[in-house]
């Protein structure tokens, strides 16, 4: 009997421990999601947070700069002296129809005039039904509207990231949100 008892004492020990280092494992495994998450959240709040502006005064635009510059000349100078910097510190954002449900744009740079063009989805042919910036973001949002065939409205979003040393727009993401049932 004293031998089975000391059997008993050392499975409990044995079992005790292993259920520490399962706790220990348990609890590591959540700090390191958890730092990874926190992680995620800081660079999209990065990509998102106020950027410094000290300019104020507008360039004359740099038709040379872009195709796209000198084919639509006439709506970007319009829009470029009405409208104010509305993304990343830097940037007007000037958009206007394609056709039915569709816009295209370009975005001009009030240091030195430059323009640049918007992103394009090649699976929509232009920048979808609408874009949305924030003047102090250099998160890019371009939605295509759509009904589905199930008589909802779907809202495609796919998010794009200016980067300000390359000059260039990167795909970050894209979410399909359901707004209403059309019935």
């Amino acid at each position: 009997m004293e031998k089975n008892s000391r059997l008993v004492i050392i499975k409990n020990v044995k079992i005790k421990d292993v259920m520490k280092k399962i706790v220990l494992i348990t609890l590591l495994a959540i700090s390191v999601v958890a730092c990874q998450e926190r992680a995620k959240k800081n660079t999209e709040a990065e990509s998102s947070s106020p950027l410094n502006s000290s300019y104020t005064d507008k360039a004359d635009i740099d038709f040379k700069s872009n195709p796209i510059a000198e084919r639509y000349r006439t709506v970007i100078s319009n829009k470029y002296n009405e409208l104010d910097v509305n993304f990343a510190s830097y940037y007007v954002i000037i958009t206007w129809g394609c056709g039915s449900g569709c816009v295209s744009g370009a975005m001009v740079d009030i240091r030195d005039g430059f323009v640049y063009t918007m992103p394009e989805d090649k699976e929509w042919g232009g920048n979808g039904t609408y874009i949305d910036s924030k003047k102090e973001s250099k998160l890019l949002l371009s939605v295509a509207v759509a009904q589905s065939p199930s008589g909802e409205i779907e809202e495609s979003r796919k998010y794009w990231e200016w980067n300000e040393d390359l000059k260039k727009f990167k795909f970050s993401k894209e979410e399909v949100v359901i707004l209403k049932n059309t019935d």
